[in-house]
């Protein structure tokens, strides 16, 4: 059949719970385009036009999608945003292994002060700074516009949209990550009151850094990681007291100010489904892995709220494309074609064989025309 959308247009009808011409398709595509282009995971982290090159050429050689995320920013980002102390290939790691974080912790519970005097900036430029490395919004500003003309590339030359500009994680996210996840687990306990002030002192910047990220590179996306708030790891009330008001503020302010959120919402969300009815209608994107239910979230969210997913990593690694095609096909039968757009699951393995990639794209183009 012959399409009748462009990429960007095909994602838009989506966002909107409508139908496109075919089920839209996005892949984010990491160092497993790497491997198949036979470079370094030091290279693909450490360049990002190298990056881009290779992500491009498995685009076009499995046939092309409808949007592609930003992983060649993704370690010159890390390395220079996060508090947290990148590993490195060919650095900290051997060169054929894929960047990760150190799980040390860069946050004390002293630094609940820190975010409540200083704000989210402030307590960025602190812990980055214990690193050894300078933070500012004109660290960001720099370091952003240098990945404009790549997303430009993509918009102008490739017809595809980048569907991540900026990042934003609400506070408690943040913190689970730079004190650990058991250390706020507790914290929610120990000094409920002070984890509260931090929450409501910073979500605002939190905002400003996703929105100023967005408008450099020049998307619209706004990508906001919540999966440490999924019932896999916080019970309805604590849900209720430190993460959801806050949470809502943010995505209700994205959307009045003209972006997309992509809530990156991995773990298990079903019990908490109904909460996303209470954000703007038809105006943000869902990403979830398997285990939340699929289907119930259509039940739930159709008409509302476009989801995104959910081919598992293990499938691309260690199954076939048989596999792949039949996973993806039952997935639209019960997803259906409105208001949903086909991914991987989250990052893509290394190991994830180039057969079993293209498999989603054949199998989304094969069965996903309305």
């Amino acid at each position: 059949m012959s399409e009748t959308f462009s990429p960007r247009e095909r994602l838009q009808k989506a966002i909107d719970c409508q139908t496109p011409d075919r089920v839209p398709i996005a892949l984010r595509v990491e160092y497993s385009a790497a491997l198949w282009a036979g470079m370094s995971c030091r290279d693909f982290c450490c360049y990002p036009h190298k990056a881009s090159d290779v992500i491009e050429a498995a685009f076009d050689k499995i046939g092309g999608w409808d949007g592609v995320d930003n992983t060649w920013t993704q370690g010159v980002r890390f390395t220079h945003l996060e508090p947290q102390k990148p590993m490195i290939p060919g650095v900290d790691l051997p060169d054929d292994v894929p960047m990760e974080f150190s799980s040390e912790p860069s946050m004390t519970a002293d630094d609940y002060d820190v975010a409540i005097k200083q704000g989210y900036y402030g307590l960025y430029s602190e812990l980055i700074a214990r690193r050894g490395r300078k933070f500012n919004r004109r660290t960001e500003e720099e370091l952003f516009l240098g990945f404009a003309p790549i997303y430009r590339y993509w918009e102008e030359k490739k017809g595809v949209p980048v569907i991540r500009g900026g990042m934003t994680r609400p506070p408690v996210i943040a913190f689970t990550l730079l004190r650990t996840f058991e250390e706020v687990s507790k914290d929610y306990f120990r000094r409920p009151d002070k984890v509260l002030e931090a929450v409501n002192a910073t979500y605002k910047e939190c905002i400003q850094m996703g929105e100023t990220q967005s408008r450099l590179v020049g998307c619209n996306y706004v990508f906001v990681p919540i999966s440490r708030a999924a019932s896999t790891f916080m019970s309805e009330r604590l849900f209720h007291k430190f993460f959801f008001p806050t949470f809502k503020e943010i995505i209700e302010q994205l959307v009045k100010d003209g972006f997309t959120p992509r809530i990156h919402a991995d773990a298990d969300w079903t019990p908490f489904l109904q909460y996303f009815l209470e954000l703007p209608k038809r105006k943000c994107i869902l990403e979830l892995e398997p285990m939340t239910d699929m289907v119930k979230a259509k039940k739930i969210l159709g008409g509302h709220m476009c989801l995104f997913g959910d081919v598992p990593p293990d499938i691309l690694s260690l199954g076939t494309p048989t596999d792949v095609e039949s996973y993806v096909k039952k997935r639209i039968e019960d997803v259906g074609k409105d208001g949903f757009i086909l991914a991987n699951d989250d990052m893509m393995p290394h190991d994830a064989s180039y057969e079993n990639v293209k498999a989603i794209v054949d199998a989304g183009k094969k069965y996903g025309w309305s």
